[in-house]
């Protein structure tokens, strides 16, 4: 029989306790400077933009948005097909590694992000804030959570722990609150980064990071982009007919595509 007992818990949206988080496989973290980084690279903030032709002209729509737009996908032309751009539409969210070392330790060779989830007190252009938390999923990677809390005006002060930091690929990012993450460029790929509520992925809460982009053109043959094209092909052809819409005489992309 059990000898042990579940210990009390919170009834919280929140993640375990930071310091419990200890992984078993240790791993150490190049270590940067938090003020550099925001300098480098700002905060993404997780907020609600006003798309109002999306996904018809006048919807007005509110979608969550994660970069500098919600993520919009076009089904029949995915970014995998698309791989020797030098740009792509702005929908579709595109951040780059910017990595160029090969030296594991250089940290040149890492990424790392500032994610926050601003309150009601603070003010964007195209943003609108509100008191949400978003449990948080990278493809493609284990991330190190270099730091969690519950009040992104803690920033640029935050410790960051790089001397075995807790691995994940989901984190939640608290109510009001951030997260500091690092993940190796070490997986040619393009690999998004999107809140796990399901609508909140639907209406663009995503980005896509385009990871050692050159690398990933020589991996990606005509032989191994045979059946994407197959695929694609299938659709656009279905796709043509209207009639196979479900809304034959209206808009049919309702979701961001992911």
């Amino acid at each position: 029989m059990p000898n042990t007992f579940r210990e009390d818990y919170s009834l919280a949206c929140r993640d375990e306790n930071y310091e419990r988080l200890e992984p078993i496989y240790k791993w150490n973290i190049p270590e940067v400077n938090l003020t550099a980084l925001d300098a480098e690279q700002p905060p993404y903030d997780i907020g609600l933009q006003n798309e109002p032709d999306r996904p018809a002209p006048a919807d007005n729509f509110l979608f969550w948005s994660f970069g500098k737009n919600p993520l919009w996908l076009n089904f029949s032309n995915p970014t995998i097909l698309n791989l020797n751009n030098a740009s792509f539409d702005p929908d579709y969210v595109i951040v780059y590694d910017n990595t160029t070392e090969n030296d594991p330790n250089n940290p040149s060779r890492w990424v790392y992000m500032v994610i926050t989830a601003p309150d009601t007190s603070q003010v964007d252009s195209k943003k609108t804030f509100v008191p949400a938390a978003h449990p948080l999923h990278l493809h493609g990677h284990d991330f190190a959570l270099l730091a969690q809390g519950n009040d992104s005006s803690q920033l640029p002060n935050v410790p960051l722990k790089f001397d075995n930091p807790p691995r994940r690929d989901v984190a939640l990012l608290p109510s009001g609150g951030y997260l500091v993450v690092a993940f190796k460029a070490d997986n040619p790929g393009t690999w998004v980064f999107h809140c796990h509520i399901a609508w909140h992925a639907s209406s663009g809460l995503s980005i896509q990071l385009m990871e050692r982009q050159q690398e990933l053109v020589e991996m990606m043959t005509d032989e191994r982009l045979k059946e994407p094209r197959r695929v694609c092909d299938n659709w656009n052809t279905w796709f043509s007919d209207t009639s196979n819409h479900w809304n034959p005489n209206g808009p049919f992309q309702d979701d961001s595509g992911i």
